[in-house]
């Protein structure tokens, strides 16, 4: 059996490889994108500063603080510690949150519908959906805020937010009777019709709109004027 040439030999390898990187990348493109929860990203945040603080000296590994910063009494970050912390959180969360990140998505017709976490600010956790045309949705786990500001073909068709008091557990979007429920904290907080693009019911702010000084009475709040209304609202006949 005869030999191919070098010449053939390389062009037939670089052919091979061009084609297995392209699978390969089609592959990272076209897969799905699981549910991702706000834990999900704060534990990934943690993992950040901690490496930050351990390349500022400030901690030698994840549980061993540096005598320079060390309070002998309390064991813990003293107050230049604390304030080196600080710096390395805010240097964490600037560079983490300068884009929307992806927790959900659904889709309804020619359209999906993407669930965005962020930080507001410096504690406060906010969260947009934004509307794609399918034909452009490429299951990208991050959406700059530029892009959202610039590109005429996303829609944001609510947001909102909480400050103090917090309902990051259990967040979802489903879709029931042609309506988008956003669901947050186990109690519903907006409602969208599919059927008349139009939003229904929606509090940007509970805490502020609430009047209240704690978690339960905001929540209150949310299940009389937000849940309860919403829950009637996607169980009627259309």
């Amino acid at each position: 059996m005869g030999t191919l040439p070098a010449s053939l030999k390389k062009t037939t390898m670089r052919k091979l490889i061009i084609g297995i990187f392209a699978i390969l990348t089609f592959s990272c493109q076209s897969q799905e994108l699981e549910y991702r929860s706000v834990e999900y990203y704060f534990d990934q945040i943690a993992e950040l500063e901690f490496k930050e603080l351990i390349e500022q000296g400030v901690l030698i590994d994840s549980i061993t603080i540096a005598d320079k910063y060390l309070d002998k009494e309390t064991k813990r970050l003293n107050k230049e510690g604390s304030m080196k912390y600080m710096e390395a959180r805010m240097k964490v969360y600037q560079s983490f949150f300068k884009d929307y990140l992806y927790q959900q998505h659904l889709e309804y017709g020619d359209n999906v519908y993407v669930l965005y976490f962020t930080i507001a600010g410096f504690d406060d956790v906010e969260w947009n959906i934004i509307k794609w045309n399918k034909s452009d949705w490429q299951n990208n786990d991050k959406l700059s805020r530029e892009r959202l500001e610039t590109d005429s073909s996303l829609t944001k068709i609510f947001w909102n937010y909480d400050e103090g008091p917090k309902n990051m557990e259990n967040i979802r979007l489903f879709i029931q009777n042609d309506y988008l429920v956003f669901e947050r904290g186990d109690l519903y907080h907006s409602l969208y019709d599919l059927k008349s693009n139009y939003l229904l019911i929606n509090e940007e702010s509970p805490w502020h709109a609430s009047n209240g000084d704690n978690k339960e009475k905001m929540n209150e709040w949310i299940k009389t004027n937000l849940h309860d209304r919403i829950e009637e609202k996607i169980n009627e006949k259309r």
